[in-house]
């Protein structure tokens, strides 16, 4: 965590989370815990699901999806990236203008989230913990001392001419039933359309060309 340069973070509350992170006792980005391991109990959390459709087929999509990083794809509307560390590199940190090489496992993202057009600021971490890439799918869970705990699941599923289902399934929960009752799922979908359609019209810009 002493690598990471503060005066490149454009967000305060991204700031403030890794500083109180490291007031933990958080000393490397391996100290940083994910709140939920691949293939734990879900039963206890609360789910959300929706689906996307993008007309390539499955091969492109995953493609883009793998490779395309979030400081191409968010455009800081709701959801703006600040930085990437890695598990796998220490000395590895992704900065919010530098180019994106590939989602690898290890990878940890901390994204600074404006809700009710920027009168309140979220900081959200999430470490990759899954890609496979045989049954076209990724996991990643949310990095513990966040608002949420629990894990999110993209899947890709292909469908006729030549078209590509996308699924993304969460599994979340908070210390207030209220905000994942009313407030979560709200905002939540309002990223996933930010993320994904997004992506999508990257996609077709780039196949287009």
């Amino acid at each position: 965590m002493e690598n990471i340069a503060f005066e490149r973070i454009p967000h305060k509350k991204i700031r403030k989370f890794i500083q109180a992170q490291i007031d933990n006792n958080v000393t490397s980005v391996q100290d940083l815990k994910p709140s939920y391991q691949y293939g734990e109990f879900l039963g206890d959390l609360n789910r959300h699901e929706e689906s996307f459709e993008a007309g390539f087929n499955i091969n492109k999509v995953w493609e883009f999806y793998s490779r395309t990083g979030p400081n191409t794809v968010f455009r800081n509307e709701l959801v703006s990236f600040s930085l990437m560390l890695s598990k796998q590199n220490e000395k590895e940190i992704l900065y919010k203008e530098e180019p994106f090489s590939s989602t690898q496992v290890g990878q940890v993202y901390f994204m600074n989230l404006n809700v009710f057009k920027g009168l309140i600021q979220l900081a959200v971490s999430y470490e990759i913990m899954e890609i496979n890439d045989e049954a076209r799918f990724f996991e990643f869970s949310y990095i513990k001392g966040g608002k949420s705990i629990g894990m999110q699941r993209i899947e890709l599923h292909s469908l006729a001419n030549n078209r590509t289902q996308i699924k993304h399934i969460t599994h979340y929960k908070s210390d207030s039933k209220f905000r994942d009752k009313y407030i979560y799922p709200y905002f939540h979908s309002m990223v996933l359309q930010e993320y994904h359609l997004n992506l999508i019209e990257y996609m077709s810009r780039k196949l287009a060309i």
